[in-house]
């Protein structure tokens, strides 16, 4: 994945102008940089973490646990 948020930075940080995240890709295949294959597939604007993932839920299993687990049975003082 070609990340463009990071190209675009590196382009206002040594330029000064800030492009859309459409005109980095756009330069980017007009200098060669990458084909157009990749900018229509790889060089996608981040829509979220959704299209990474198969479902969306924040919940977590919690177990009960033994709250001394892996602690040393005597300390050395």
């Amino acid at each position: 994945m070609i990340n463009l948020y990071y190209i675009r930075a590196a382009i206002e940080a040594n330029t000064g102008i800030r492009l859309s995240l459409s005109e980095v890709r756009t330069y980017l295949v007009e200098e060669g940089l990458i084909t157009q294959r990749q900018a229509d597939e790889e060089a996608r604007t981040f829509t979220g973490y959704g299209d990474m993932y198969t479902f969306d839920d924040a919940s977590r299993v919690t177990e009960d646990f033994d709250q001394n687990m892996g602690l040393p049975d005597s300390y050395v003082s």
